[in-house]
């Protein structure tokens, strides 16, 4: 597996991936390219860059296009999520199916996960979430409140990311479902 570097309208960002399995995502930052490629190269993977004419790996531009205001209800990938304990697995597979555009509270997903009482996992497996995005925790949110976020830019960019999936939905009147 190789990290793919690649630029998107809102900084750098990377997949760990073979072919049309990832393991990872890193969320795109304005952090000089230096810093992000210390913190990849410290994983022990090789990196390669993707320059911006290059389609040939689809979910590298399907999160482009994500950045650019196009919803994107399916990913051209299959998950590899064989390091996660069993219950944070089946959560984020739950959470893969969160449409866009929607949210789910963490109690809400803990009871579709068979284990009503488990809203505190489900915040634990968001947090250790190795494919953010493509497994979208920035949907799952608190019941009063957006809860916490632990990428780069924090709540911040949580809010960001579900305030422009909502405009973008109600600028092309897609349903919600």
């Amino acid at each position: 597996m190789c990290w793919y570097v690649f630029y998107t309208p809102r900084g750098w960002a990377a997949i760990l991936g073979e072919k049309r399995t990832i393991s990872a995502t890193v969320l795109p930052t304005l952090s000089p390219l230096n810093i992000f490629l210390y913190n990849l190269q410290q994983t022990g993977r090789p990196t390669r860059f993707v320059t911006m004419d290059d389609y040939s790996i689809a979910v590298i531009t399907q999160i482009r296009k994500y950045y650019e205001g196009v919803i994107i209800n399916h990913w051209d990938v299959e998950l590899d999520l064989s390091a996660q304990p069993d219950y944070s697995r089946k959560v984020l597979e739950y959470v893969y199916t969160i449409p866009y555009g929607t949210t789910r509270t963490y109690s809400e997903v803990a009871a579709a996960t068979s284990n009503p009482r488990a809203a505190r996992a489900v915040g634990q497996a968001m947090r250790r979430n190795p494919l953010p995005l493509i497994i979208p925790c920035h949907r799952v949110v608190a019941q009063n409140g957006l809860g916490g976020f632990t990428s780069e830019g924090g709540i911040r960019v949580k809010e960001e990311m579900l305030s422009m999936e909502k405009y973008n939905l109600q600028k092309s009147n897609a349903p919600l479902f």
